[in-house]
């Protein structure tokens, strides 16, 4: 669904559906703040669209995203179906647009009446949404086309025959909060129902993040996650052993490193989601964070389903695994069980049998406990709670003069400090990430627990632009810990983020210019704040 939308003066075009993170940013390029969706509508492309009629009204996006997800699910006739008789019955409120979508059952629209017993089919159809193998012999579909065309329900339009045949206008959904939808049931893992105090219920579907669950509690009204408690867990692909008591998950952090589990696994197959059941079994991982961990070392486990003894291993290792060349005149001779005693103590720290077969892991299973969730997403952020740290770096400017770079120093680039900035706050890479660059941090667990987030941005410092790693953090950082961050910011600078960034020209009065937070030089380095004034003093000693 493509529309263009405008407030606060802007306008952008924008394609629905989108993941609450990427319409969080959109609503931010318009302008709008603390989680504003409203927006004003001024075109919707589309023959059909089932948004003309809206066209020139103020919108809820967050409606309308919903909508368009619920619109998905529906075939290109179902669309079309759709989008005419929104048009015809004047229908101008995305509350009851998605209604409809819920109400499809007996609206057709007939273009083609060369074929009668066809048309008849798809009346029945639309009616019955499917048919039988008997049915199909049993009925006379001619017949029945020319009963339900008898009966007059028909509105002849300029595209088609709309015919209603038993339909009926369905109230699903009230104007507040959304009924239950399973859009992504490809990367859904699990859906968690929750209710606030007044009754109303929502859902979030894991993995998810902070920008859903601020969508969420906007419809439900309410502050915190405290203020609602989970009521149900509909477990889509997990081993029903890992699924969670509801109970389990009314403390936020508790849902926190459950989303983090379902994160982790939202691309496991039934196969590997076993493999993890039975390893978390083995090293006695009960807390999620524990279970997040197996998974994302569940590489280092040797797991054989099936197999209870040392002489069923071992003929599986010879005969079935594919990792052995084995003379098969030599197999009667074959001792199984030593074989696979060797293998086990050979290259296994810790190994048992279990009910499910043999598993058996390369370090011992305590090693596998430690993990206490410190990468973890937060999905509810508390305001004021955090204070920021800073790394600087010189930046170095290339500008694009007919066609030729000129370098611009850091002195220089102060004249261009609005432009750069807008630039990076432009960069939907970072924007839907609610931690920023710490999203891609996995290097230590202490710095990942104490820095919440990590925005690039510049300052002028002694009359130079610099270029500024801005950090949210919630404890003292150590000179170790300030080590690392130094280190993954030089590697985000000239690898990852500052890469991207430095390719794209950034418009200015004296031409594009291009902004690298990372170069070469001898001379570049990442400081703290304390060192670049040790720095600056320094460089004014030596004019002296």
């Amino acid at each position: 669904m493509r529309i263009r939308v405008s407030e606060n003066g802007k306008s952008l075009n924008v394609e629905l559906p989108l993941e609450d993170a990427q319409l969080a940013w959109q609503m931010k390029r318009l302008g709008n703040k603390n989680g504003n969706m409203c927006c004003t509508l001024e075109t919707a492309w589309g023959e059909h669209s089932p948004l003309r009629r809206l066209v020139g009204q103020s919108i809820n996006m967050d409606e309308l995203n919903f909508f368009a997800k619920r619109l998905d699910s529906l075939t290109a006739y179902e669309q079309g179906v759709l989008g005419v008789y929104a048009y015809e019955q004047r229908i101008e409120k995305i509350k009851d647009l998605i209604n409809l979508t819920y109400s499809m059952q007996g609206l057709s629209l007939l273009t083609d009446f060369s074929n009668p017993e066809q048309v008849g089919r798809r009346l029945y159809m639309d009616k019955y949404l499917g048919i039988s193998e008997n049915e199909e012999r049993r009925i006379d579909f001619l017949e029945y086309g020319q009963k339900i065309l008898a009966e007059g329900n028909c509105n002849i339009l300029p595209y088609g025959v709309l015919v209603e045949n038993g339909f009926v206008m369905q109230e699903v959904y009230h104007g507040r909060t959304f009924p239950e939808y399973w859009y992504d049931t490809g990367e859904t893992v699990a859906v968690v129902e929750v209710k606030n105090q007044a009754g109303d219920r929502e859902y979030l579907y894991l993995p998810t993040d902070i920008f859903s669950v601020d969508r969420m509690k906007s419809r439900l009204q309410i502050q915190d996650l405290c203020e609602c408690r989970v009521e149900e867990i509909h477990n889509l692909r997990l081993p029903e052993r890992l699924v969670p008591e509801p109970k389990r998950l009314c403390c936020v952090e508790e849902l926190t490193y459950f989303n983090e589990l379902c994160q982790k696994v939202s691309q496991f197959d039934p196969e590997q989601m076993e493999r993890l059941a039975m390893a978390a079994e083995f090293v006695g991982a009960e807390k999620y964070t524990d279970i997040t961990y197996v998974a994302e070392y569940l590489h280092e486990f040797e797991i054989v389903p099936a197999v209870h003894n040392d002489e069923e291993h071992g003929r599986f290792l010879v005969e079935k695994s594919g990792l052995f060349e084995v003379d098969e005149s030599l197999l009667p001779y074959m001792n199984y069980a030593g074989f696979a005693a060797d293998k086990r103590e050979g290259t296994l720290v810790d190994s048992r049998y279990m009910q499910g077969g043999f598993i058996g892991a390369v370090r011992a299973c305590h090693k596998y406990l430690e993990y206490q969730g410190e990468f973890a997403e937060q999905l509810e952020r508390t305001e004021g709670s955090y204070n920021e740290f800073c790394l600087y770096s010189p930046l170095l400017g290339r500008l694009d003069v007919e066609e030729e770079m000129e370098e611009v120093y850091p002195e220089d680039l102060t004249a261009c400090k609005k432009q750069i900035m807008a630039a990076i706050n432009h960069n939907q890479w970072l924007e839907s990430q609610p931690r920023g660059l710490m999203h891609y941090f996995h290097e230590n667990r202490a710095v990942a627990a104490k820095v919440y987030a990590a925005w690039p941005s510049v300052c002028e410092l002694g009359g130079k632009l610099y270029g500024v790693l801005r950090c949210e953090t919630n404890a003292p950082l150590t000179e170790e810990d300030i080590h690392v961050l130094k280190d993954y910011w030089t590697g985000q600078m000239s690898d990852g983020w500052g890469e991207s960034f430095e390719q794209y020209p950034i418009r200015s009065e004296y031409g594009d210019l291009y902004v690298s937070f990372w170069n070469s030089g001898d001379s570049w380095q990442v400081m703290t704040l304390e060192e670049t004034e040790i720095q600056q003093e320094a460089a004014m000693t030596v004019s002296l």
